[in-house]
């Protein structure tokens, strides 16, 4: 066993100078007589490793039959790569060698040490690269927390990023992200850095990759050159690996709270701007928004049109006056009950056309079954059937403007969702905006009823309205001089 220099050090003395026997020594220093036997002599020295270079007739059959498997992991994903553990039960299930298992990880700590993965420092021309990845994380939105998938952006030549928040990785998120940057900076640059993401590679990996066809069409519109990582190499997109990072820091430490994806994308561009006009990068002189200012003209100009990343697809309108997405049902007019439509899709809306015009436009929903029912579009069919506006689902969770859904909350009478739709029904002779104001002052009183909404609309269409009044103020010399003088009242001043 090997021991430490002050032991070694006890061992030369009592052996040299007092010619102790090696019996004697391991006793009193409470070592084997084999340890003893080892130092006593000079012949090594316990911090220097003895490498005998003896050959290993196990070592010999095993290495190289490791080292190809270990040579197989470097083009496997990254989850598929064996470790120790699964090259020591492959020795010994499949190729049937009798070999311990600490001894096969330690010949694989040895290989992999022999001919470690040399790294090569990049530098990057100004407009020359920009580098994508995503980042998973946490925001307040709506009083939900949740877990929002971040496309970040690194110029490596100026340290510039950017961050863009979607409710997923999927294709229209990826592709979105990549227009929302180009037309953020308002360039392209020449090249662009992936790993290997699914939404842009169907198979294979670095420059074996075979691209998405949604991929290939943007690449082709946008004119750059894409460029993938080989497998396990995120330092050939540290840049972007550090953004991750940083956007984290500066954009979700503490959590936001935040109304809707829209606020939370303002803030995350706000503090983005913020940091690249007041950070300077170790090494540099001028901020990073000053070598963006360079960095700019060097990059490419963005197309005249935008790329529409936008998905169609065709659906029936349900009875219930609704069409179906992945499992959300989002209603329609009423006219087109039973008739095809046109879902235009994107990341954040559905646009419901039929025969090429837009019949509704719907936000797309944070959370799984929760249904879009516009009450607007039930209106007609609730006058119809009043007997089922207690129990209808669209007066229960359908969408409306707050000023309803407050109204439905401070309402006391037993017809509250009655009185409601009887309002919302006076908006075909009322423009909208003052029938929300209507409402809006009667819940103000915190009793609101379908009859003070009433007579808001009657102060706000009377001729006499309150507001139009003007007082006309008769000239105050007269009492001037009644202070000064004394007077009748009248006029006629009295001595």
């Amino acid at each position: 066993m090997p021991i430490d220099m002050q032991s070694y050090k006890t061992v030369r003395q009592l052996y040299l100078k007092e010619h102790r026997s090696i019996r004697y020594i391991a006793k009193i220093l409470h070592m084997s007589r084999k340890t003893v036997r080892k130092y006593c002599k000079g012949g090594a020295l316990p911090d220097v490793r003895n490498e005998s270079g003896r050959p290993s007739p196990l070592r010999d059959s095993v290495e190289p039959e490791i080292i190809r498997l270990l040579e197989e992991n470097k083009n496997l994903p990254h989850k598929q790569q064996l470790n120790a553990t699964d090259i020591w039960k492959y020795l010994v299930s499949e190729k049937g060698i009798a070999i311990g298992h600490s001894t096969v990880l330690q010949f694989v700590r040895e290989l992999r040490n022999k001919t470690p993965e040399i790294f090569i420092e990049l530098s990057h021309e100004p407009g020359e690269t920009i580098q994508f990845d995503w980042g998973d994380m946490t925001a307040v939105i709506s009083g939900i927390k949740t877990v929002v998938s971040v496309f970040c952006a690194a110029l490596p030549f100026s340290g510039y990023i950017l961050g863009f928040a979607y409710p997923n990785k999927k294709m229209l998120s990826f592709l979105d992200g990549h227009i929302k940057t180009f037309e953020q900076l308002q360039a392209v640059s020449r090249r662009c850095v992936y790993d290997n993401l699914r939404t842009a590679v169907k198979n294979g990996s670095g420059k074996n990759a075979e691209k998405q066809e949604e991929f290939i069409r943007m690449e082709a519109h946008y004119g750059f050159e894409p460029v993938f990582c080989n497998i396990a190499s995120g330092w050939e997109k540290s840049s972007v690996e550090n953004a991750v990072a940083i956007i984290r820091r500066i954009a979700f430490t503490p959590m936001p709270h935040v109304e809707s994806f829209a606020k939370l994308q303002e803030h995350i561009t706000n503090r983005c701007l913020q940091y690249a006009r007041t950070h300077i990068i170790k090494g540099r002189q001028n901020t990073i928004w000053e070598l963006f200012q360079e960095e700019r003209p060097n990059m490419m100009p963005l197309p005249e049109v935008a790329l529409d990343t936008g998905f169609t697809a065709t659906a029936l309108v349900h009875h219930d006056l609704t069409v179906h997405h992945q499992g959300i049902k989002y209603s329609v007019p009423k006219t087109l009950a039973g008739k095809e439509v046109t879902l235009r899709i994107s990341p954040f809306h559905i646009s419901i056309y039929y025969h090429g015009e837009l019949a509704y436009k719907h936000d797309r929903p944070l959370k799984k079954q929760e249904h879009q029912y516009v009450l607007d579009h039930y209106l007609d069919i609730l006058e119809r059937k009043p007997r089922a506006i207690n129990q209808a689902k669209v007066l229960k969770q359908g969408i409306m403007p707050k000023e309803c859904s407050e109204f439905l909350r401070l309402c006391r009478e037993q017809d509250a969702k009655q009185q409601l739709v009887e309002i919302l029904l006076l908006g075909r002779e009322v423009e909208k905006e003052k029938l929300l104001w209507a409402i809006s002052q009667a819940n103000n009183t915190k009793t609101p009823s379908l009859n003070l909404v009433r007579m808001f609309l009657d102060i706000k269409e009377s001729p006499g309205n309150i507001d139009d009044l003007v007082v006309a103020h008769k000239g105050l010399e007269i009492y001037d001089s009644l202070i000064l003088k004394g007077g009748d009242g009248h006029g006629n001043v009295t001595q």
